[in-house]
């Protein structure tokens, strides 16, 4: 990953420790599914793993059951493909069932 790249995923990590939230962020990692309804992006990093729960996906895009993720032309993007996506990130109440792990309203997905 490039320190381009790491820049600003490791700031908007420090606020999101800090409680606050705001912010943007660009990841490229591996689709997985976990916690039942809730839909994962792995990206790897210097320290491990980093885990952003994609809370919503851009417009046109839906949730494959626990398949993947459609596309608005209708592909199936499958668990396990890698992807990048782009959004806001955001905080939610650790009582949330999709909580440790960081939040992305994906606005974009390549």
């Amino acid at each position: 990953m490039s320190t381009r790249l790491m820049a600003p995923i490791a700031i908007a990590a420090a606020l999101l420790v800090a409680g606050c939230a705001g912010g943007t962020a660009t990841v490229t990692g591996t689709l997985v599914g976990a916690d039942g309804a809730c839909l994962y992006l792995d990206v790897q990093n210097g320290d491990g793993t980093t885990r952003y729960w994609l809370r919503h996906l851009p417009s046109g895009y839906d949730e494959g059951d626990e398949r993947g993720v459609f596309t608005p032309g209708g592909h199936l993007i499958r668990m396990g493909a890698r992807l990048t996506a782009s959004g806001a990130l955001s905080w939610l109440p650790f009582e949330h069932p999709c909580d440790g792990s960081h939040t992305l309203d994906a606005t974009a997905i390549d």
